[in-house]
């Protein structure tokens, strides 16, 4: 009852303010096109995005490393105290998977002429959608099943399959701990962060998912995010991010004395 009413009554208000401002028709469709533009080009400029390489590395070596060590890693989790402020935030991600956050950020943009605001939100809404449908369509493929299948909701039920890898629940933060660090740095982005953290444990803690489903929807978000990054071309991004991601990395190949190898030529 309380979640039911939560998503009611947070989705009404975000699009009460919303409408409640002056901003032509043809303003809110030209940016609605926009959001389903990143939304569909980056869903396959994701897996020719250069940082997604960068990105790789680690996401297979922790998810792997997940995988091989699931029972011990997620038994150990189980065994521990469910925390109050873990359970709210766990379950406020199934309220934060409707547009309730872009919607928010979209109308102060909008309010305050605050275009970097504007394209934030657009870019979230976006990579949170194009990661929710990805983890949707990958627990239909046949994989481990929830340690605790109980009680569960209809959104665990009825918009996935019967594998719990990768979580849903953590992906609202996850996507905006990804945005956060690209448009506002790092001291920003340690609240989405946090709560990516808190929303782990609570899916994990309560027997939900296993270690492995919140750490491969951590980096599935992270590759949405650079997806529709690509696409929205947005140039005044957090010095922090431009330092470590906006470089040139060229793969080309080299020949000496007859043998072909790679060659990796990264700009500063």
């Amino acid at each position: 009852m309380y979640r039911n009413l939560s998503k009611i009554t947070l989705l009404g208000l975000a699009m009460q303010a919303l409408l409640s401002f002056n901003t032509s028709a043809d303003e809110y469709k030209q940016d609605l096109k926009e959001t389903f533009e990143y939304f569909y080009k980056g869903s396959y400029q994701q897996f020719k995005e250069v940082n997604n390489f960068y990105y790789a590395i680690p996401a297979l070596g922790t998810t792997y490393y997940a995988f091989e060590h699931d029972k011990r890693l997620s038994n150990n989790q189980r065994s521990k105290k469910l925390r109050k402020v873990y359970d709210i935030t766990g379950d406020l991600g199934v309220v934060f998977n409707f547009p309730v956050v872009p919607l928010g950020i979209y109308y102060a943009g909008k309010k305050y002429n605050n275009n970097k605001s504007v394209e934030f939100a657009k870019e979230y809404a976006a990579a949170l959608y194009l990661t929710l449908l990805e983890t949707g369509l990958i627990s239909y493929i046949p994989g481990h099943e929830r340690p605790n299948k109980e009680g569960q909701s209809k959104w665990e039920t009825s918009f996935r399959g019967d594998n719990s890898f990768p979580s849903g629940h953590i992906v609202p933060y996850s996507v905006l701990f990804f945005k956060t660090l690209q448009y506002y740095g790092p001291y920003w982005s340690i609240i989405p962060g946090t709560l990516t953290y808190f929303a782990s444990l609570q899916r994990v803690r309560e027997g939900r998912h296993y270690v492995s489903d919140v750490v491969g929807a951590f980096w599935l978000s992270a590759f949405a995010s650079e997806g529709v990054r690509a696409i929205a071309k947005h140039k005044k991004n957090h010095p922090f991010y431009k330092m470590i991601f906006e470089r040139q990395l060229e793969l080309s190949y080299i020949q000496y004395k007859g043998v072909i190898g790679p060659a990796f030529t990264y700009r500063f």
